[in-house]
């Protein structure tokens, strides 16, 4: 008898009772392949988007998507490949020529404002036109040594500091004093006027309060950074003796508070200019204005001085130059580096802003009817969102001073656009006079004739910048 256990017979298994098992199977395998198509399709056709939807229909995360079927991953990182928007901000610089104070134009301000001297009447038809930039510049032509020293006009100029409460009344908030006539009333008044441009809320260039002060001036206009330098040539005619200004000897090493420079020895000009960059960079600056008091007066085109010294100006990274002291309107010019690399817009002379030369004050002298009319530049800097700084334009408006006998029997001394003034002449009291009309329209003609079409030209080879790249 065997005693080993021994399973016991199992019943055949009839094939038609696994029909329902297969149909099980089958159907399941068609649910997995349709749940997976479905997942396929709603991940191929997400473009663009954030995120993904998960193969239950519930929001996945906008870095990807991971559905759990059947134990399997499967990760999905969406990348958002569009560059952000390119966006710019502008702002616009005005510059005006020389502001010089005539013993006429004092004593004006003195028969209409008592001991206030309104200097205010010759700023009335440009104020507007001043305030309305984001920044606006001058050259300030004389000096501010108190009402203790003698008011004068040329040729050592000292006016009243009311004179200032006109220019910024005019919407100016900088001055530009490294110029010829900054020493005529000596250290005291140098330094004084420096003080009065601080109370009354003007910056400056071209001058400082103590020698190791910066000699350049970096302004923030609507969130480009601005950088200004100033110097002047100091008459001297390029002699290497003790140094003076108009004429005017410099005591105790005083020349250290000034922008000087002496034509014999320009290279040690270049090489502050070349300093003073490198540091207007390492502050982040993006643009750059050199502003030159230069050349010859009364001259109505650049010497080659002043065209060796716009090249250097180029060539060490400047982007507008704007020169003043001939007291005429001089040409302008577009200069390209050395290197080929940049291109500088160049105005060689603004001419006179405001002043009593014309051409009866200086009678019969070369060119005194140019001496009536000036130049106002405007330069629109854009700062695009990439870093990119460009100009976008640069305009050119020519100015009129109307010099005419006031009922009170001084002379008034007014400023106009003379695009607008010849269009409108009552609008602009050109008729307080018998010449103002036809003088106006003469000036106008001559302004244009000097300047040419540089700044058409300018404008050309930048109007693509004007646009959003």
């Amino acid at each position: 008898m065997n005693s080993g256990y021994r399973r016991a017979p199992q019943p055949r298994r009839n094939k038609n009772n696994m029909l329902p098992f297969y149909c099980f199977i089958l159907v399941w395998l068609l649910v997995l392949g349709i749940v997976f198509l479905v997942a396929h399709i709603r991940n191929s056709g997400t473009e663009g988007g954030s995120g993904t939807d998960s193969a239950d229909g519930s929001d996945a995360s906008p870095s990807g998507t991971t559905n759990d079927l059947g134990g399997g991953d499967q990760t999905t990182d969406i990348i958002d490949t569009e560059p952000p928007p390119v966006t710019y901000t502008d702002a616009t610089i005005l510059t005006a020529g020389d502001i010089i104070a005539h013993m006429a134009q004092i004593k004006y301000a003195k028969a209409v404002g008592g001991d206030t001297y309104d200097f205010s009447n010759s700023f009335k038809y440009v104020k507007d036109m001043i305030s309305a930039a984001d920044y606006a510049v001058a050259n300030f032509e004389t000096t501010l040594a108190g009402p203790d020293v003698e008011y004068t006009g040329y040729p050592r100029f000292n006016a009243p500091d009311s004179l200032l409460d006109a220019i910024k009344g005019a919407g100016f908030d900088m001055m530009l004093f490294a110029n010829n006539h900054c020493y005529d009333t000596h250290f005291d008044g140098f330094l004084r006027t420096q003080d009065q441009f601080v109370s009354h809320g003007l910056d400056y260039i071209g001058a400082k309060k103590a020698a190791g002060d910066d000699a350049y001036k970096v302004i923030d206009v609507n969130g480009i950074k601005i950088g200004m330098l100033n110097y002047a040539d100091d008459l001297s005619g390029g002699t290497k003796s003790s140094p003076t200004v108009n004429g005017i000897a410099i005591k105790n090493g005083e020349e250290a508070y000034m922008n000087l420079y002496n034509p014999s020895n320009v290279d040690k000009m270049y090489d502050e200019i070349e300093s003073i960059i490198s540091k207007m960079r390492s502050d982040g600056v993006d643009f750059i204005i050199a502003y030159m008091h230069w050349g010859e007066e009364y001259t109505l085109k650049h010497n080659s001085f002043q065209g060796n010294v716009a090249q250097k100006l180029c060539d060490l990274g400047v982007d507008v130059i704007i020169g003043g002291h001939p007291h005429v309107v001089q040409d302008a010019s577009i200069i390209t580096s050395s290197d080929g690399g940049r291109k500088t817009l160049c105005f060689y002379s603004l001419g006179n802003f405001v002043s009593n030369q014309n051409r009866r004050s200086l009678e019969n002298s070369t060119n005194s009817r140019y001496t009536e009319g000036g130049l106002i530049v405007t330069v629109s800097v854009r700062k695009y969102s990439t870093g990119e700084v460009v100009i976008t334009k640069a305009e050119q408006i020519p100015t009129f001073v109307h010099t005419y006998t006031a009922k009170n029997g001084f002379y008034a001394h007014e400023i106009m656009p003379l695009a607008e003034a010849t269009a409108d002449p009552s609008a602009f009291g050109l008729d307080n006079s018998s010449y103002g009309v036809s003088t106006s329209k003469e000036v106008y003609g001559l302004i244009n004739d000097v300047l040419g079409s540089t700044v058409q030209t300018f404008n050309e080879t930048v109007a693509d910048k004007r646009e959003t790249p």
